[in-house]
């Protein structure tokens, strides 16, 4: 027989204990224990505001900035059908020429749009992945700092860079007592990858520390061969070379242990901004590495200046401007910065900026179609930083030497892979957009005279010899034509003048030998190092 059993404290554990009347009653609610405890290192790092929106207006926009410079190493990428990338898997998707240069221009305008602000959880990943699908698809540009800003590009993804609602500056981005209240939001939940910025560097600052534990750069050798000039000079007369060494390693294993810590952002703010002013010294060829390192410290400087700097009169204009530009909603203004954008695009002097304006209009077409599905129009801040984006491209592309380098790699590269075709193309777009440049004139006269069609060229070797009248080359190029049309006398003309526009040069003394002994000259120059590939 089945034992019945009444005892509360074996009943069912769904079913409430029976009181004596027959009746049931709730169970009693739990007591709420104290909330789950959170990683106080990550999540607890708290930066205001104010210093967030300065960090990402100069991160970014120097990454927008150095994205265009790198413009012109396009023409080395697929050059000869040869890559190697830093993964075999990506030899097969690396980029060429046409897809570096693209995807350096739509690099500038995404961290153009994340300086400004604008959809960062969208452009963000975007850049990023461009980012790393250019510099680890081949080893073309092997700067070491590439890999670090690709890593920080990716961590900084997960930043909340753009405004919180009615945030003024002095609001953390992680919400104080958010943790006690039960309340996780988006901005705190992400605020570990503030943090691993820092953590990221210190790991950095680490692993080239011991990278340089080595005799040669232990022994000064190595920092005395990289050096130059005044600061080569300064180093050799106070501390000596070994000395300096030594000490860069003992400041980069400091910086490895305090740049993540709040507490010691005394020591390693001026230890740090002093190791890099002295990089950006020395003249190394890495690009705006440096300039990029600075804006990272904008994070370990002290909060009140940025608080201050945000007080000041000029900055509490400008964001009550930038506030109401933000609430206001525009479809005018859209379209017209969409269209001034496709003007600007074939405006570029580069192959591809309409290309380029094309798929980058992709993006304030999508988050307009966004707003229309929520029954809003665009906001107007969209299309002004949509034109400003643009225009930066126009603005770095007139006032820089990017675009003339781009057609002188591009027809340097092809002439010596023995592609005269496409690099009389190149020449030719180089003589369009500079035509004040001795350079493009020479080549393409050179490639000219060489293919038979010698009046053409004649007159873009004069041209050169008008612009840089102290050099012999296109002197040289001329009286080598001269001679194989069979006309001595004006050849040797040529070459004294060779001679005396540059006395030195080797080349033009054995022309003018050669033809005054009565001997048959090459009807073209050698190849020469005149126009290096960019460093």
């Amino acid at each position: 027989m089945a034992m019945k059993h009444n005892h509360p404290n074996l009943s069912c554990p769904d079913q409430a204990a029976p009181t004596p009347s027959g009746t049931r009653t709730d169970r009693p609610a739990l007591t709420p224990g104290p909330p789950p405890r959170e990683p106080v290192f990550w999540f607890g790092f708290e930066v205001p505001w104010a210093k967030l929106a300065v960090v990402r207006v100069v991160l970014f926009g120097l990454l927008a900035v150095d994205a265009f410079l790198q413009l012109s190493r396009a023409p080395r990428y697929g050059a000869g059908d040869f890559n190697v990338g830093h993964f075999p898997f990506l030899d097969g998707i690396a980029p060429g020429r046409t897809g570096y240069e693209v995807g350096k221009l739509l690099g500038t305008y995404l961290f153009a749009l994340a300086a400004l602000g604008i959809a960062t959880r969208l452009v963000l990943p975007i850049a990023a992945a461009l980012y790393a699908w250019l510099y680890f698809g081949s080893q073309l540009d092997g700067y070491q700092h590439h890999y670090l800003v690709a890593l920080l590009v990716a961590i900084a993804c997960f930043v909340p860079w753009e405004r919180p609602p009615d945030a003024t500056p002095a609001t953390p981005v992680r919400t104080p007592g958010a943790a006690s209240e039960g309340v996780r939001g988006a901005a705190m939940v992400r605020t570990w990858a503030v943090r691993l910025i820092l953590v990221q560097l210190g790991i950095v600052y680490l692993w080239t520390a011991i990278a340089k534990m080595d005799p040669a750069w232990i022994s000064g050798h190595t920092l005395d061969d990289q050096l130059s000039g005044g600061l080569s000079t300064t180093i050799k007369g106070t501390l000596g070379m070994q000395a300096a060494a030594i000490l860069v390693i003992a400041v980069e294993l400091v910086l490895a242990a305090t740049i993540w810590l709040r507490p010691a952002w005394k020591i390693a703010a001026p230890l740090g901004i002093l190791l890099h002013l002295g990089i950006m010294l020395s003249g190394f060829q890495i690009g705006l590495f440096s300039h990029l390192m600075f804006a990272l410290y904008l994070l370990v400087l002290p909060d009140a200046l940025f608080l201050r700097l945000a007080d000041a009169s000029p900055v509490r204009s400008l964001r009550t401007a930038l506030g109401r530009l933000a609430r206001s909603t525009s479809w005018v203004l859209w379209a017209l910065a969409l269209a001034a954008g496709l003007g600007v695009g074939v405006l570029l002097r580069f192959e591809h900026g309409l290309l380029a304006a094309l798929l980058v209009s992709t993006i304030p077409v999508a988050l307009a179609a966004r707003a229309l599905l929520r029954g809003r129009a665009p906001a107007a801040a969209l299309g002004a930083a949509h034109l400003a984006a643009v225009t930066l491209w126009l603005a770095a592309d007139r006032t820089s030497s990017v675009a003339v380098d781009y057609y002188r790699y591009w027809g340097g590269s092809q002439r010596r892979l023995g592609n005269p075709a496409t690099a009389e193309y190149a020449y030719r777009r180089l003589v369009d957009i500079a035509p004040d440049l001795e350079a493009g004139h020479y080549y393409l006269g050179k490639l000219l005279t060489s293919d038979g069609r010698g009046k053409e060229g004649v007159a873009h070797l004069r041209e050169a010899q008008r612009l840089a009248p102290r050099r012999a080359r296109a002197w040289v190029q001329e009286a080598r034509w001269l001679a194989s049309q069979g006309k001595h006398a004006e050849a040797v003309a040529k070459a004294r003048k060779a001679v005396s526009a540059e006395p030195s040069r080797r080349e033009a003394r054995a022309l003018l030998k050669t033809l005054t002994a009565n001997r048959r000259a090459p009807a073209t120059t050698p190849e020469d190092d005149d126009d290096p590939e960019p460093p």
